[in-house]
């Protein structure tokens, strides 16, 4: 564990068997009740996610950014839902139509990705 940094915020090989697994996998751990299960994942997506690693995402794109739009919707952990929401703004464009179908259950600290990127489907 890095100093000063809780367990949760650490991921190791773990998150990274997770993602190699697949979007079942990955689906199931965001769908689970682990919260810090969540948050090393969400954090090594962080990583995963980022251009300059060169992953390639064509299959993932589409399928990860409905399950993350899901988990802003449907998280009870802020912090897991905050690093949801980072990753959609940092990673994909608008439109986010399962978001726009939900956002009365988003709480309205939350509703940001909503009001700066829908209508222009910019980052």
């Amino acid at each position: 564990m890095i100093y000063g940094l809780d367990e949760d915020y650490v991921y190791g090989t773990e998150e990274v068997e997770i993602v190699n697994g697949g979007l079942a996998s990955i689906y199931r751990v965001l769908q689970g009740n682990d919260a810090g299960a969540k948050r090393r994942l969400l954090f090594y997506l962080d990583r995963y996610l980022d251009p300059y690693y060169q992953n390639d995402l064509s299959s993932l794109y589409e399928p990860l950014k409905e399950m993350l739009q899901d988990v802003v919707i449907r998280e009870n952990e802020d912090d897991v839902r905050e690093e949801a929401l980072h990753l959609l703004e940092a990673y994909t464009e608008a439109p986010y139509d399962i978001f726009e179908e939900n956002i009365n259950a988003v709480p309205e600290k939350f509703r940001k990705i909503s009001d700066q990127n829908r209508r222009t489907g910019k980052n």
